[in-house]
């Protein structure tokens, strides 16, 4: 049985091999041996190397910055508190509503304090923090910020 199975995979693996054929030689330009710039009498241009690049010195190639956050809510409770940094959300900038697949970094700290160094890459315009609360009586924080390279501190 288990030849056969073989056998049966072999032929219809051949048969999808011959099935995708070749190329004819029906007067296709592509296949004729000559390119576009042969046939208009031109020199084909030089390939770009690595080597012929140039590039502006002092250029940052560099993908990523570091962004510091410092957050505080020990005004707010001395309770448990959660803190999350998304680089996307939904509806407004006063009411958003973050995407939980583009969540940087959540840390859950005891007195209200955060400090911490984030990766974001250079096109991150502005992020989003939240801060939830382990006594449900108080409101989570929201607050949408731009990043501008200087850091980021709340209040």
């Amino acid at each position: 049985m288990k030849q056969y199975k073989q056998l049966l995979c072999g032929w219809i693996l051949a048969m999808g091999l011959t099935a995708c054929g070749g190329g004819g030689g029906g007067g296709d330009s592509a296949s004729s041996g000559s390119s576009p710039a042969d046939a208009s009498g031109s020199s084909e241009e030089e390939p770009v190397t690595m080597a012929s690049i140039k590039v502006a010195p002092g250029y940052d190639f560099t993908t990523s910055q570091q962004l510091e956050v410092n957050v505080d809510v020990s005004a707010v409770t001395d309770q448990r508190a959660y803190i999350a940094f998304y680089q996307d959300w939904s509806g407004s900038d006063s009411n958003p509503v973050p995407n939980p697949d583009s969540q940087l970094l959540m840390k859950v700290t005891d007195n209200g304090k955060l400090s911490q160094t984030i990766t974001i890459g250079k096109q991150q315009q502005s992020l989003l923090m939240v801060v939830m609360f382990a006594d449900t009586g108080i409101s989570p924080v929201t607050d949408v910020f731009a990043v501008d390279g200087e850091g980021y501190a709340y209040p």
